[in-house]
């Protein structure tokens, strides 16, 4: 018998439309799978509302004090995350008295983020299964992030708690996450492993040999260690002739990296567009020599190692549990030597460069594992074994 299935994410405001968000892709992904099971699968409706200013002539006077507050408090960082997770969870609580007064379903899924109890209350109140994406330890992602705890750290911690050992089933995006889960929490649900992958459009890796495209593309986030990248670009561009960086994406980091960049005088040799649309993207992936994620947490689930491997394009990774658990070091990537990251990866880079043949069979053996393990099909089809 078809379910109607709610699949959520506890963040006010959410836009499940937006293209752009990595969140919001693999919730479409999810949905897919839902549907494909024969289900009925619905995102909220009543937190869709984007209201974006004119500019600062649109401003109130309330609304600028409140922003020359913001910039004080930014200088004392546990005060101005207290304030902000302050507001964010009383706009949190607003949220599911939104979805409570809506229609019932009989399942809900969650892609778990800092501070929610959405998923937990719905069930709750409607009696029914809650299955929950773990994206990641709030609490060390929210420091990773900020730097700083906040008043409200025991209460971040107490709601991932209480939503975990209330879920009927969670995914983890690998052993060492569900290893995590599992001593952390009093799990009562089944924990599958799989980690998170978004279907794009594939393109063959076709690079021309006029130019040597060192590329990244991803989120600008400080785990990612792009400046790390940005150094390394800088080194090699002494032994590698038309060596050109290609950094894709958006940020918290993309200002601070700009400036590096700049400051550095390399701004005429690399190309940063911020979010570009699939179609250029295809053209940058195309165009990819070496592709290069820098840096990750133990955790997170290598979204972007998928997107190279599809593409073709021979990819160095840095040497995290989760990515360890997917791909081996020399069959389908080179791994970064976390005891001395630049030189490592300038090695690596270099190595790569003087090797195009092994390039290119490194790169063939990861696009067949993502045919064989991690197609479109396959994969909907497992996330639908964990999930439903």
């Amino acid at each position: 018998m078809a379910k109607r299935i709610l699949i959520v994410v506890g963040i006010p405001h959410f836009d499940y439309s937006n293209e752009k968000s990595a969140v919001c892709s693999f919730l479409q992904t999810i949905k897919t799978a839902v549907e494909a099971e024969g289900h009925l699968a619905y995102f909220p409706t009543e937190n869709n509302e984007h209201f974006v200013t004119g500019g600062d002539q649109n401003i109130s006077f309330k609304e600028r004090l409140i922003n020359s507050i913001k910039k004080v408090l930014k200088g004392f960082p546990w005060l101005y995350h207290s304030f902000s997770m302050k507001a964010h969870l009383k706009e949190h609580d607003k949220l599911i008295q939104q979805v409570k007064a809506g229609e019932k379903y009989d399942q809900i899924i969650e892609f778990y983020t800092v501070g929610s109890e959405l998923g937990k209350q719905l069930a709750e109140l409607w009696t029914c299964k809650l299955s929950v994406v773990y994206d990641a330890p709030v609490d060390e992602q929210f420091l990773e992030m900020h730097g700083t705890k906040t008043y409200y750290w025991t209460e971040i911690q107490k709601r991932e708690k209480e939503t975990l050992e209330k879920a009927n089933k969670i995914m983890a995006y690998s052993p060492e996450c569900k290893s995590y889960i599992i001593k952390r929490y009093e799990i009562q649900s089944d924990v599958g492993i799989l980690p998170c992958v978004v279907s794009k459009p594939w393109v063959n890796n076709a690079p021309a040999a006029d130019i040597f495209n060192l590329t990244f593309i991803g989120s600008f986030l400080s785990w990612h260690k792009v400046d790390l990248l940005v150094e390394v670009f800088e080194e090699l561009r002494s032994v590698i002739p038309n060596l050109r960086l290609q950094l894709i994406g958006y940020g918290e980091e993309w200002e601070s990296i700009k400036h590096l960049i700049n400051k550095k005088g390399l701004e005429e040799n690399v190309d940063m567009p911020g979010f570009v649309s699939e179609s250029e993207l295809l053209k940058y992936k195309k165009n990819s020599h070496i592709a290069v994620m820098p840096g990750s947490n133990w955790y997170g689930s290598p979204l972007k190692l998928f997107e190279y491997a599809q593409s073709g394009i021979p990819f160095i990774a840095p040497e995290t549990p989760t990515i360890q658990s997917i791909f081996k070091s020399g069959e389908h990537c080179r791994y970064i030597d976390a005891s001395n990251e630049v030189k490592s990866l300038c090695e690596e880079v270099f190595f790569l460069y003087q090797n195009p043949s092994l390039r290119e069979e490194m790169a063939k053996r990861a696009k067949q594992l993502i045919e064989e393990r991690y197609s479109e099909k396959r994969y909907t089809t497992k996330l639908s074994e964990i999930l439903l």
